[in-house]
């Protein structure tokens, strides 16, 4: 790990993450993950995920890449083992921060 970081969501909590390298193990654990760029007023957040914890799931992989694209240089992670928590500060965050890259939204369905 290398240090620690609040980000404040829309609700105005502050959730605690850890930076820590890209090339660890870090998609392994419960939590929500951040990836950010450092900018000259603090971090621009181009994504937030929930990461479930299971074994071999690439899609934060796959996530990390398309936010470097877009030039974020830095990970962050919070552990949280509840999957309604989770969800919970992954919508607080992107409603504070609109990512560049959003998570995608299940399919909205029309009433007949």
């Amino acid at each position: 790990m290398i240090g620690q970081v609040s980000f404040r969501g829309q609700s105005g909590k502050a959730w605690r993450f850890q930076r820590v390298a890209a090339d660890s193990p870090w998609a392994r654990n419960a939590g929500v993950v951040i990836f950010a760029g450092q900018e000259a007023c603090g971090w621009r957040v181009f994504r937030v995920m929930e990461l479930t914890g299971r074994p071999h799931d690439i899609q934060p992989i796959w996530a990390l890449a398309e936010a470097e694209r877009f030039g974020a240089s830095a990970v962050f992670v919070a552990m949280e083992f509840d999957g309604g928590a989770r969800r919970a500060m992954v919508a607080d965050l992107e409603a504070g921060f609109t990512p560049v890259c959003r998570a995608p939204q299940a399919p909205v369905r029309m009433a007949a």
